[in-house]
């Protein structure tokens, strides 16, 4: 048996880039087990006044919002496996629920991950401070090797 590669993906092309790149080079081999790991995000809630004290989401509201992040999942995870598929190498597919960073390096430990691949936006200095960079977070907190795929 192989070591254990969690790619993280999402809809970005940088997401895309990155799997592609770790499967066509030398990081992924046949005996290697992937797992394709995509973090959905918590929705976001927007409450309403509601009466002296008190806030009102809508259920309704808060049941599309809960589809629409299953669905981008199902499309992000669906794409990545296919991608897997054509380059013959089998992955398994995880899906976590939180906040990107979080969810990642949670993920890394639970699996006992040898390494971690993922791509990079190429924010800049200042995009990271006020964006967060979930590649910075991840090379600073994962439990195992993190390798970064920029796009050129």
């Amino acid at each position: 048996m192989g070591k254990k590669v969690l790619i993280a993906v999402d809809e970005s092309e940088e997401s895309v880039h990155a799997l592609h790149w770790a499967l066509d080079s030398s990081v992924v081999q046949q005996s290697d087990e992937v797992v394709l790991f995509h973090a959905q995000p918590h929705p976001r809630i927007y409450a309403a006044p509601a009466g002296p004290g008190g806030f009102f989401v809508a259920p309704e509201l808060l049941a599309s919002i809960e589809k629409h992040n299953k669905q981008t999942s199902e499309v992000v995870v669906e794409k990545a496996k296919n991608i897997c598929e054509e380059k013959q190498i089998n992955a398994t597919v995880m899906v976590g629920v939180g906040d990107a960073r979080e969810a990642i390096c949670e993920t890394v430990e639970k699996l006992h991950a040898d390494v971690l691949v993922m791509g990079s936006h190429g924010y800049g200095a200042v995009k990271r401070v006020f964006l967060g960079s979930v590649s910075d977070y991840c090379v600073h907190n994962a439990k195992c090797s993190v390798l970064i795929v920029k796009k050129k």
